[in-house]
């Protein structure tokens, strides 16, 4: 929704509109624009009886009115271009272009309200588009990617997967458990089988391995951070990066079989007559060359 005078305004902005005009105003030369009240300050007079100070009407030029915005900090740009999105103005993604020439296009409206005499800011005008997208309820929330804004006050608060961490960057974490699958197991002991007992493993040793394995695969899941930086504005990703920790690497899981097979007797029998032989073997044929 565009932002110009022949866009018809929202009932919430024409009743203020009302309230201010009944509330008495002063009239302004054209191209001025309203930007609120503020106390004056106080006379010899006020101090003396305690009178408080009379309220001071400011009025800008729209050149003056455009440089409030060049002069803005950052966060005021940010929550600038959030009420904009909100509102419908511009677009999820839009950036200070946008938000510069929305803030004219609200300058030249107020502009033209100062004319008539009315004290209508570019903010009021603002307000009623973003209570009109929202509704005026104190708990209006409207999703803006990872993030929810109040349509009424602007707070912003995370509302996607996570922790949030601040400043924009959210961290997930993932713990799973990854059980090797009973072919990959079968090859694992088929393999130490055949490489410490010459032969290959019984049906009852491929069970005793395999519930070994899952046992130390269960006692130790995988966990995996993620850390997601989003754009503060639109709430949408920027980067991402992940890390991985625990889990039974394959080096680990050759260990678990070995350890099982060398706990057996018939282990123990076989590198006992290996080692005899080796050393009969050495004593028979090391002396000869």
């Amino acid at each position: 929704m565009a932002v110009t005078a022949d866009q018809p305004q929202p009932a919430e902005l024409e009743a203020l509109k009302q309230m201010m005009a009944a509330a008495g105003t002063t009239t302004a030369s054209a191209g001025r624009v309203f930007f609120g009240k503020t106390m004056g300050k106080a006379t010899a007079r006020d101090e003396k009886y305690g009178l408080m100070p009379k309220e001071q009407v400011r009025w800008l030029t729209e050149d003056e009115a455009m440089k409030e915005f060049y002069g803005w900090n950052q966060k005021k740009r940010s929550d600038f271009l959030a009420q904009l999105v909100l509102a419908g103005i511009v677009p999820a993604g839009s950036g200070a272009l946008e938000a510069e020439d929305s803030w004219k296009k609200l300058v030249q409206a107020a502009g033209r309200y100062g004319a008539a005499g009315q004290q209508v800011s570019p903010f009021d005008l603002l307000s009623g588009y973003v209570k009109a997208a929202g509704g005026a309820q104190k708990e209006a929330w409207k999703s803006v990617g990872a993030f929810e804004v109040n349509t009424v006050t602007g707070e912003k608060r995370y509302a996607g997967p996570g922790t949030y961490l601040g400043d924009g960057r959210a961290m997930m974490v993932d713990t799973r458990t990854d059980l090797t699958d009973p072919d990959t197991a079968r090859a694992i002991a088929t393999s130490l089988f055949q490489s410490l007992m010459g032969r290959d493993p019984q049906a009852g040793e491929l069970s005793a391995f395999a519930g070994a394995l899952n046992a130390a695969e269960a006692s130790s899941p995988v966990m995996q951070t993620t850390t997601t930086q989003y754009d503060m504005n639109t709430g949408q990703a920027l980067s991402q990066q992940t890390q991985t920790s625990g889990g039974v690497t394959a080096q680990g899981r050759q260990q678990i079989g070995e350890q099982q097979i060398k706990k057996t007797k018939e282990y123990g029998v076989n590198q006992a007559a290996t080692t005899y032989q080796g050393a009969l073997e050495s004593l028979i044929f090391g002396g000869q060359g």
